[in-house]
């Protein structure tokens, strides 16, 4: 932990840091970031067809200072029993919603999905492990209310993109037990991980040029995470998804832009989990921008690549 005199230096730093809200991070202001770049680029279609239906704003969590949601989607008239995917949104863990994810998640149910996509409480609201804690409260609460939606329990995936992916691995390794002092913890237990261009190692020599850049009084991770790395570097371990994979690992699919910075830590995962017998698989885009999961040409070889993966783990016939 770091002192009290770290902790005000922090905070005046923190006091200089331009505020991000939940609505800068859209697919609108990022299909305008990256068109001049990559033309090609195509915004989706977000309308729901008649085939699916969206319970949109569920209460699924009440902290003191907000309520969190889930929307989830599915099948309109869904009589059986589907596997569930939980997709989370990004953000740099200080900004974004779950509607980021609503054009790949109406893919995958049209795939015989039910995904859902939680809020979590980003760092201006509360820093790490808020996220974490939120995020595993979902999917508790999807499990409670697995027969209300038709919920296959044994068949639960963890996905997300950018910052949702490194929540969603570090959900899908640690089982939502960060501290080992906590022996009343209850593991939560998936079958599968989609990590879309999330860290894996917030301490690599890949992230931390990035994440604790030097030339930023604060960085997004560093925002979130309470501190820069060499005051809290336990913090930054603490969050990082690569050091809590063992033998209960998930089956794990790693999908990637082109942009390294952004699947740091990945090749070491890799390693761990091949090592430990544990089926993982990476789908790398040649030439993909980050954030490419919100846009046509790349959204339909990310679900394609997703219900591949998952219909192999699932032998669900999907």
């Amino acid at each position: 932990m770091f002192n009290h005199q770290k902790l005000s230096v922090f905070t005046l730093l923190l006091l200089c840091f331009k505020p991000c809200t939940a609505a800068d991070y859209t697919v609108a202001n990022t299909y305008n970031k990256l068109v001049k770049q990559y033309p090609q680029i195509q915004l989706p279609d977000t309308e729901l067809p008649n085939s699916v239906i969206a319970h949109k704003a569920l209460s699924y969590k009440q902290t003191k200072s907000s309520t969190q949601t889930i929307d989830i989607y599915q099948k309109n008239k869904q009589s059986k029993k589907a596997p569930l995917i939980m997709l989370i949104h990004g953000g740099g863990w200080q900004s974004g919603t779950p509607a980021l994810m609503a054009a790949l998640a109406i893919s995958l149910v049209k795939r015989g999905y039910i995904v859902a996509t939680p809020s979590y409480r980003l760092s201006d609201e509360a820093p790490y492990p808020a996220a974490l804690e939120d995020i595993a409260d979902a999917l508790l609460w999807l499990k409670k209310y697995a027969s209300r939606y038709n919920i296959d329990s044994t068949k639960i995936a963890l996905a997300g993109g950018s910052a949702g992916g490194q929540l969603a691995a570090l959900l899908a390794y640690s089982g939502g037990i960060i501290d080992d002092s906590n022996t009343n913890a209850q593991r939560i237990n998936v079958q599968a991980l989609i990590n879309i261009d999330g860290l894996s190692d917030f301490t690599s020599p890949e992230a931390l040029p990035f994440e604790n850049n030097p030339n930023k009084a604060v960085t997004s991770a560093s925002k979130w995470l309470g501190g820069r790395y060499e005051s809290i570097p336990e913090q930054w371990r603490s969050a990082s998804p690569l050091f809590y994979i063992d033998q209960t690992a998930p089956a794990t699919l790693f999908i990637n832009s082109s942009v390294p910075r952004f699947r740091a830590g990945r090749d070491s995962a890799i390693l761990k989990l091949k090592a430990l017998h544990i089926s993982c698989q990476v789908y790398q885009f040649k030439d993909a921008p980050h954030s490419f999961w919100l846009f046509e040409p790349w959204l339909t070889p990310t679900y394609t690549a997703i219900d591949d993966f998952l219909d192999r783990q699932f032998n669900n016939g999907l």
